[in-house]
């Protein structure tokens, strides 16, 4: 690989295929962090999430043939991460999820809310209560059926962009927003049952 200038995911990718075991070592390097990240996003334990990761890595060493070079190496990737994590998943006890609906505002025929919902941010006095409140927002996200956990851990916990979540998931941009919406909901919500005063919610808290 040339020297001197930034190496790509395609470069990388050509020199795995190749069989260059530095080309291997420097992906892991490049991604090892966000993939852990999302494969905690789903697993919610660390043990779990690194050895996620490492099956990952050697999904990728063996069926990285099968990448089409012409294609997206990030949402390829990511697409056997995510389903790495949830074969991984699969095979130990399953967690619990919510009923999403049931924290969803509801409306009356007239339109109109049928109760009230909370709105704007829960204040927070230091660093400490915001870590703790960014936490229990994460306990919260854990919670969600996947497909609205994945939209908005991609989005507001590893700040990817919208594009990149639609197209890793295979869903339309409506949907992604759609998704990514009722979660927020859900997750304000449950804030603002734990919070004091309960009048304001923290949609920051999940960012």
């Amino acid at each position: 690989m040339s020297e001197g200038q930034e190496t790509t995911d395609l470069d990388l990718v050509r020199g795995i295929k190749s069989g260059d075991p530095d080309a291997f070592e420097r992906m892991v390097e490049r991604y090892h962090a966000r993939v852990y990240s999302l494969s905690y996003g789903v697993l919610r334990n660390a043990e779990d999430a690194e050895e996620a990761t490492q099956d990952a890595f050697l999904t990728l060493y063996r069926k990285i043939g099968t990448f089409d070079d012409t294609k997206k190496f990030f949402s390829w990737f990511y697409r056997v991460a995510l389903n790495t994590a949830y074969s991984r998943a699969r095979r130990r006890p399953s967690l619990p999820t919510v009923a999403i609906e049931d924290y969803l505002p509801r409306f009356q025929s007239d339109g109109h809310l049928a109760a009230e919902f909370p709105d704007g941010g829960i204040p927070v006095d230091d660093d400490a209560a915001l870590r703790e409140l960014a936490g229990r927002a994460e306990g919260f996200i854990a919670e969600l059926p996947p497909a609205y956990r994945d939209v908005i851990w991609m989005n507001d916990v590893e700040q990817m962009a919208p594009a990149e979540i639609a197209e890793i998931l295979e869903i339309s941009i409506p949907a992604f927003k759609s998704r990514l919406h009722r979660a927020r909901l859900y997750v304000r919500q449950r804030l603002s049952e734990i919070s004091s005063p309960p009048e304001r919610v923290a949609a920051e808290a999940t960012r």
